[in-house]
Order: C-alpha cells, then structure tokens, then sequence
C-alpha cells in the first residue's frame, strides 16, 4: 500500500469462509492500490489468515478478530464495530463471498470529483448476481447516472430495484451522522443506509464498473428458515420511513408505499401501530389526499 493517506476503506465483516478466497483474491487484484483493507473477524470457527496471508502482506490490511459474535444478533452490530476503527473518508462494506472486478477502485477515484462538487455522499454500482460456481445469474444496472434518494427507495419499496450492501461506497461523515439502522437479519439496513446517507436527494450511479454479488444456500437472502424475521424487519423497516419520512414523498409514491404496505400486512399478519396509522391518516387530510383506500 501507498504511505500517503487513502480516501477510501474497503471494510469485510468476516465469518463464512467458503468463498472468503475469491473475495480476498478479488481485493488484492485491485489495479489501483490507494485503499486499506479491513477485515473483521467475527468469531468465525474458521481462521482467514491463512487466506489473507496468502494473497496480502502484512502491512496491506488491518485485522481485528472480535471474541464476541455480534452477527448472530444483529449483522448492523458487526458492521458498526468494525467501523468505528476507519479513519478515511470513504468506505464500502464488502461481503465475505461477494467479489470486485480489478478496475473498481480506479472507478470511485475517477467519480471523486464529481462527488465533491455535487457534495454526494453515496456512490453506488451496479451489480452481478453470481452463484456457487461463480456464474452470472442476473444482473441490474438504473439507466442513471444521479438518481434520486427517494425514487431508490420506492425501487426497493416496488421490488423493481436490485440492491444490496457491497455495491456502494458511503462518505464516512454520514455512518457518523446517521449510524445504521438495526433491523432483524439487517434486513433494508442497506436500503435506509443509502437513503439516509444521500440527504442531499442524489446518488451517484456509476456505470464504468460493477460488483459481483454472492446467492447461495448460505446467504440470508436465500434463506427460507427466516422468513419471519424478515417480515418482521420489514414491518419494522415501513415503519421507520413512515414515522421519519412519509410527508416527504409525493403523492405517487405514497401511493406506491401504502399498496405496497398493505401487501406486506397481508401476507405477514402483521399490524400498523397506532402511530404509524395516526402519520398516514393525518398526512392524507392534511394535504386533501384520498390515498387511505390503497391501504384498507
């Protein structure tokens, strides 16, 4: 690694070693070298160093191995204490089976200029769903290059988006401002971290590169045996965006919400706090809306 000051932080939170090989190999094949390296050892049963030795010198990451498993509660918790030690400005947090194509680097220092200038705090990519044997499965990519921080979410919202974690890089200020929301699983932590982290309303897509994204009968996305803690964060996730948020979306994404909100209710049995129906009802007779009927 460069002695000079680097602007950004490659952070893994490591526990699954299964395909923790071409994550690392993937790091260390970066063209342009200017990042330092985290990795984060949350209690795993399998020892990575004999893997990040292989590929890293010494003096090319930082190691932190934690006694305590915080994953197991709640993945925010580890990803929260691994970052606490970064000092740069920039940072990604990279999946231990995700991957990065070699010019991924040199992209977010091509795009640094421009986020400055427009004073974005969130870079985002677009992605290759890979599998076990490392074929392309599926890919996404938004057909912009700033995209707004609230037509995002209801990408997220209207399952019209693909979105994970690895494939964004955050201004640090903003984890420090804004922390990360802990949901069941970190289930749409990702997504409230990017929209909250872009409070300017913009988010740079950068087109020049990717990130290959991990499914396997290992990630928690493919999971079945958690399907209820996943509509538990996502009642939790609704209604954090609708007690913090709601009066700032148009009409027409309102609408998107409330639909999509009863659908979730319906097929989760969950149900709304009050506080959250007080929100939605006095939004919609506030500014004369009838958008109630979208959600009973």
């Amino acid at each position: 690694m460069p002695p000079l000051k680097n602007k950004l932080a490659i952070v893994i939170p490591y526990y699954k070693i299964d395909f923790f090989e071409e994550t690392i190999k993937s790091v260390a094949s970066q063209k342009d070298k200017n990042f330092s390296l985290y990795i984060g050892n949350d209690n795993s049963p399998d020892d990575p160093l004999p893997i990040i030795k292989k590929y890293l010198k010494d003096d090319e990451y930082k190691y932190f191995y934690y006694e305590e498993n915080l994953g197991g509660k709640n993945l925010a918790l580890q990803w929260e204490r691994i970052l606490e030690n970064i000092t740069e400005e920039w940072f990604q947090i990279l999946g231990d089976d995700d991957e990065l194509p070699e010019n991924f680097v040199e992209s977010f220092y091509n795009s640094i200029t421009q986020l400055d200038e427009k004073g974005i705090n969130v870079i985002k990519f677009p992605v290759k769903i890979i599998d076990e044997n490392n074929n392309c499965i599926r890919q996404f990519s938004f057909g912009k290059n700033l995209i707004s921080r609230y037509e995002f979410l209801i990408s997220r919202i209207n399952h019209s988006a693909l979105s994970s974690l690895s494939e964004n890089i955050f201004r640090t200020k903003s984890f420090l401002k804004y922390k990360i929301q802990q949901f069941p699983l970190a289930w749409h932590s990702d997504d409230c971290m990017i929209f909250e982290y872009a409070e300017n309303d913009q988010i740079l897509y950068c087109k020049n590169t990717f990130v290959f994204v991990r499914m396997s009968e290992k990630n928690i996305s493919s999971m079945t045996n958690n399907t209820s803690l996943k509509e538990t964060a996502t009642n939790e996730f609704f209604t954090y965006i609708i007690a913090n948020y709601y009066r700032q979306f148009s009409s027409t994404q309102k609408k998107i919400i409330l639909k999509n909100l009863k659908k979730h209710l319906y097929y989760s049995h969950h149900k709304l706090s009050l506080q959250t129906i007080f929100i939605i009802f006095t939004d919609n007779f506030i500014h004369g809306l009838k958008l109630s009927k979208y959600l009973l």
